[in-house]
């Protein structure tokens, strides 16, 4: 939590340019692998070649919490889409898990929250992840939403960041 809390405080000062595709592409790969080893089949298209501007690890961190949560919540298919309009970067990820109750959806960006349906010991977690998530891509002049409105039934959450020119 202190090292998130470092890396949150000081993430204006570590911005660089990034590639998307460098930024993402390998931990969607060691993602792929991992949902296929519960059975899970994850496809993403090929990542846009476009640059961001931002912190390297909150940029990767939010984009793996979701991808991971997707993973651990799915239960048979995970969708990872991208997009590109008026100087945005879009991506949506969405699972075919139970999803979250409408009443939910937003309150699962606060911290320590975590959804009624996943709160046993077994399914692990603090209620951190989307805090923190949601904390980096505001910070870098995006937007987050959750919703239910996935094609495969489940929870499809959708990132936009800026891109540059």
């Amino acid at each position: 939590l202190l090292g998130l809390s470092r890396m949150q405080i000081d993430s204006h000062h570590n911005r660089t340019q990034l590639q998307a595709q460098s930024l993402w592409e390998d931990m969607l790969l060691d993602a792929q692998f991992e949902a296929e080893q519960s059975q899970i089949n994850l496809n993403f298209q090929s990542i846009p070649e476009v640059t961001l501007v931002g912190n390297e690890k909150l940029l990767s961190s939010a984009f793996e919490n979701i991808v991971r949560n997707a993973i651990r919540y799915g239960q048979s298919k995970i969708e990872v889409q991208f997009s590109l309009s008026d100087h945005q970067l879009t991506f949506t990820v969405e699972d075919d898990g139970p999803g979250v109750p409408e009443e939910e959806l937003e309150s699962i960006f606060r911290p320590f929250y975590r959804v009624s349906t996943a709160r046993d010991r077994e399914s692990g977690g603090t209620g951190l992840g989307l805090a923190i998530t949601e904390s980096a891509i505001l910070q870098h002049n995006g937007t987050i939403k959750a919703e239910r409105g996935s094609s495969l039934g489940g929870l499809k959450m959708t990132v936009s960041l800026p891109i540059q020119a």
